[in-house]
């Protein structure tokens, strides 16, 4: 269930294939590589060569297109998936897998609206298909509304219930409505339904963490995520936090080390270490730590105003009093936050 719509991308895949007229061995290959979920490198080339063929029909054009869009939006080119999206949509009209991956681009760039008149049509076309409730549920997590993320999180279990990714969206929208036990009732469920799925062992770790402050159990979902994901930099990090509430400051420092060699442009993991080395007494790295967290966000007010307390303690009140003001331009409330 986690992959209905590439499922069913496939399918229009195959039939694409199955459909055309004989096409030469080259085509063919395009064809295949186009039409593969989950795509492949190449998969944005073949779709252009036939989307710029003379020889291609409007419908495989509109197909091209469609899966070139999901290619895009696999690489986090979400505006190009967007225009492509269109173009396969004006080719095809209510194609229900352009109009729920053209939702999740525009939800990804933050155009609600668009994104959720996009999943109201598709589900308008399709109304038995769980995975476009479950797409609507997290653009209205994302805008800010868990109440209504729930009640398409609970229509997507009604369609599906062996469906883990709508139990672990729903147990996020419930923890968001500081509804903690719940959410992990469903973080349960995912996990029970698929023991091999990452994310619900990293978000109940995340809530064993924040609501429950049992950092034993959050540390052991934080390790099982790992396992099964070696680069699930979220759940290193979330790990680190967890051992450094657990008083485990070397165990939390390998973790982040472990964060910043996936993705060294983590900037939640140099603001966190930071505050280790803070609490520590170690000044020098928690200013180096927080120079490059400002460096990767210079609107983090968290990360400038903990450098103004480091600078401070470090025999710098000067930089400390610039940076703590500068903190509260971009959040009056920061110093209450800290």
């Amino acid at each position: 269930m986690r992959t209905a719509l590439s499922r069913a991308a496939r399918i229009a895949a195959f039939a694409w294939i199955a459909l055309s007229l004989p096409v030469s061995i080259a085509a063919a290959d395009d064809r295949g590589i186009c039409g593969a979920a989950p795509t492949k490198p190449d998969t944005v080339a073949a779709c252009g060569r036939i989307i710029a063929s003379p020889k291609t029909s409007a419908h495989d054009r509109g197909l091209a297109y469609s899966f070139r869009a999901n290619a895009m939006r696999a690489q986090g080119n979400m505006a190009s998936a967007v225009a492509d999206y269109t173009q396969a949509l004006t080719l095809l009209p209510n194609f229900v897998p352009a109009l729920n991956g053209r939702g999740i681009a525009n939800r990804n760039l933050k155009k609600y609206d668009l994104a959720l008149a996009d999943l109201n049509l598709a589900i308008g076309l399709t109304p038995n298909d769980p995975e476009l409730y479950n797409t609507r549920g997290i653009t209205y997590r994302v805008m800010g509304n868990p109440s209504q993320a729930i009640t398409d999180f609970d229509q997507a279990i009604k369609l599906a219930p062996d469906y883990p990714v709508a139990f672990n969206n729903r147990g996020n929208a419930y923890v968001d409505l500081h509804q903690p036990d719940r959410g992990i009732e469903d973080f349960n469920q995912a996990i029970k339904l698929d023991p091999s799925y990452a994310d619900p062992y990293f978000n109940r770790g995340n809530t064993e963490s924040d609501d429950k402050a049992d950092y034993a159990k959050a540390i052991e979902d934080f390790s099982q995520a790992i396992k099964l994901n070696p680069n699930y930099t979220a759940a290193y990090l979330g790990r680190a936090v967890s051992y450094g509430r657990d008083k485990n400051d070397v165990a939390a420092l390998a973790d982040y080390a472990a964060t910043l060699r996936i993705d060294p442009n983590q900037e939640l993991a140099y603001r966190d270490r930071a505050m280790l080395y803070l609490n520590a007494g170690d000044y020098k790295h928690a200013i180096a730590d927080l120079d490059t967290a400002i460096r990767l966000d210079p609107q983090d007010a968290k990360a400038i105003y903990e450098r103004g307390v480091a600078k401070n303690k470090n025999g710098d009140p000067a930089g400390g009093a610039s940076d703590t003001e500068a903190a509260k331009k971009i959040d009056p409330d920061i110093a209450s936050k800290m």
